[in-house]
């Protein structure tokens, strides 16, 4: 199980790659791959929502959903390679001779990122959200639906609960549980954990990176960014949910995308040009959606206080379209959201 588990994990990189790919490619190079995962990442739960939906919203068993799921996954990387394979073939001898030059700054980092998944790899966490993640997956696996009976009950919902039905992240877990046969907390507390624990690391690297060049300086402020991170607990912190909650869509949103919004951020203002920029953008603000509602509110006002500045100060007023068009999965599921609070509408678990 532990080996089917840590294969599980590369094979999720390999994922998140290859769907960075198509993001990240510009002139026949890659960018960072911290960025490429990251992007690639939300991009994959995006494109899985738009299988997802059709597929739950018509009452259709959650095998039928991993049957198609199958498709791009097999697919995209096969596509991917194909079209950036010499991309690839440059950065993977770009990255051999970075780290045979910096041997001790790079072993610094894996040995800092193996403690941290180590650490979020075997806490315990009792909390209630944590409890209804794995519970909805085990769920949607033993009954072969998708989101349709009551985690903590077993009861048949008469309606979804639109807080959830459109955060389609957990349900790619049930997908993974049914293709791979491991149990549900071994995907979401360990695997996915994992996962998200490596990309914020790599994310932290990147940021560190990007304000030292000289490698010294660059591990000091990662290894205290890491610090900050475990020491600044308490009741509601990113910190706290990326250590005890890693795998929670809350924690994605605080700790992925709101970092990986900023690096964006970071290269508008301080490249001259910098290509695709808006189109990532939106991947990520569309992935995110998907991930968890409190994305709804978050998403939109760092984005907005982010660039709407640098449109007004660099004069580049036409960007503005673009931040509107960047956001409006998250104004849309907001929209939705209080329709459905209000009474205005439901979303019943079966046809009527």
């Amino acid at each position: 199980m532990i080996l089917k588990a840590a294969l599980l994990l590369v094979v999720n990189f390999i994922l998140y790659l290859a769907f960075g790919s198509f993001f990240a490619v510009r002139k026949g190079k890659i960018g960072s791959l911290a960025v490429t995962a990251a992007v690639g990442f939300f991009a994959y739960y995006a494109l899985f929502a738009l299988v997802c939906l059709p597929v739950m919203l018509t009452y259709r068993p959650l095998s039928l959903l991993a049957r198609l799921w199958v498709v791009p996954c097999a697919l995209i990387p096969v596509v991917s390679a194909i079209l950036f394979r010499k991309a690839w073939k440059d950065k993977i001898a770009e990255i051999k001779t970075e780290i045979g030059q910096n041997r001790l700054f790079w072993t610094g980092v894996v040995a800092v990122i193996a403690i941290s998944v180590i650490l979020v790899a075997i806490t315990y966490n009792f909390t209630l959200d944590a409890a209804y993640y794995v519970a909805g997956v085990t769920t949607n696996v033993d009954t072969n639906m998708i989101n349709v009976y009551d985690p903590f009950t077993g009861a048949w919902l008469d309606h979804f609960e639109l807080r959830y039905v459109f955060s389609t992240y957990y349900v790619n877990d049930a997908v993974i549980c049914s293709l791979t046969s491991l149990p549900a907390l071994v995907v979401t507390k360990t695997v996915m954990a994992s996962a998200v624990m490596i990309i914020v690391n790599i994310l932290y690297v990147h940021v560190a990176r990007s304000f030292f060049k000289e490698h010294g300086r660059a591990f000091s402020m990662y290894v205290m960014m890491v610090l900050v991170n475990f020491l600044f607990i308490s009741i509601y912190t990113t910190s706290n949910f990326l250590l005890t909650r890693t795998y929670e869509g809350k924690s994605v949103v605080g700790n992925v995308s709101v970092l990986l919004i900023f690096i964006l951020y970071m290269q508008a203002v301080y490249e001259e040009k910098p290509t695709g920029l808006f189109l990532k953008l939106f991947v990520v603000c569309l992935g995110t959606a998907t991930v968890s509602s409190t994305a709804n509110m978050v998403i939109p006002a760092e984005v907005c206080i982010l660039f709407i500045p640098y449109a007004i100060l660099q004069k580049r007023l036409k960007i503005l379209p673009k931040i509107l068009v960047c956001i409006l999965p998250e104004l849309v599921m907001m929209l939705v959201y209080v329709l459905y609070v209000k009474g205005w509408f439901a979303v019943y678990t079966f046809p009527r």
